[in-house]
């Protein structure tokens, strides 16, 4: 069972993996498929893709969170605290409430929670990287 703990590990890594592919989907958008003709094909895929993922993002949220839980738990009761852990998990949870804030609340206007929900994210992904070195694995 200790080695579930790994497993939620490596589930969170994908959920926050297909979570944060919303920014440079839209950034690829943006610079090299939007000035496409509008009757491309390959517009029309990537367009498709795109709304999948923008769609989907909070779920992909909720999907790591939940990972994230279950991860927590089974280091706790198997393993250890590790505490380059607790502060990865930290910055997911204040980002996920950034994220919950900025959609239901503010209803999707940018103000200040959308940058530093972006910035949260930067330095959640630097502490997912420390965990992992620092674990090593």
């Amino acid at each position: 069972m200790s080695n579930s703990g790994s497993l939620f590990g490596w589930l969170i890594t994908a959920g926050l993996f297909l979570t944060l592919l919303n920014y440079p989907v839209k950034a690829i958008y943006r610079r090299w498929i939007a000035p496409l003709p509008r009757e491309s094909r390959l517009k029309a895929v990537y367009g498709r893709i795109q709304k999948q993922v923008v769609a989907q993002h909070r779920y992909f949220a909720l999907f790591t969170t939940a990972m994230l839980i279950a991860h927590i738990v089974i280091q706790l009761i198997y393993r250890w605290l590790s505490w380059t852990g607790l502060i990865a998990a930290l910055l997911m949870t204040v980002n996920g409430f950034l994220g919950g804030y900025g959609h239901y609340v503010k209803k999707k206007q940018r103000s200040a929670w959308f940058y530093l929900h972006r910035t949260v994210a930067v330095l959640l992904v630097a502490a997912i990287i420390v965990h992992l070195a620092a674990n090593g694995r």
